[in-house]
């Protein structure tokens, strides 16, 4: 009896686990893809039509704000408008504060020209600033690394190892 892990932290464990790498892997997956898309990413001329700072209210009456310039552009098979600041989803693009938002778009000013980023093989997924903006993906890693290693050590104290 005394070495057996228990069956209820040894399953406890796996879930906690299964959710870590589930984290990882996701969080991995949407840096990538906005790593890949910007590198990708061919350029266009545009115009700014309008900048605004939009509050987004989260479930636990939480404030974001979301910088979104309204742009048009030229590929060169048609005109498409855009509203995206950085590549990937919309959520990696919100701010804490109205400060740190208006600071992201004070250099676009509606009726200037302007260089526009678009994915080739989905020229409407356009954006402004070609970084990678890795806030969101990484922090969702980080919160599975923390899992797994949480996990690990539920099984490790549970099982006895290393312990005299």
């Amino acid at each position: 009896m005394g070495g057996e892990i228990g069956v209820l932290p040894l399953v406890g464990s796996a879930v906690i686990a299964i959710v870590g790498l589930a984290a990882v892997v996701d969080g991995g997956r949407q840096y990538y893809s906005q790593w890949r898309v910007v590198r990708r990413a061919e350029q266009a001329s545009g115009t700014i039509e309008a900048v605004d700072i939009r509050e987004v209210r989260g479930s636990n009456a939480s404030k974001s704000y979301l910088p979104v310039v309204s742009y048009e552009y030229q590929t060169p098979t048609q005109r498409l408008h855009g509203e995206r600041l950085y590549p990937g989803r919309q959520s990696d693009s919100l701010f804490g504060t109205e400060s740190a938002a208006a600071a992201a778009i004070e250099e676009y000013e509606t009726g200037e020209s302007t260089t526009v980023y678009y994915d080739p093989q989905n020229p409407d997924h356009a954006f402004l600033d070609p970084s990678v903006q890795g806030g969101s993906s990484l922090g969702t890693v980080g919160f599975g690394i923390v899992l797994l290693l949480i996990a690990a050590g539920v099984v490790r104290t549970t099982s006895g190892v290393g312990l005299p």
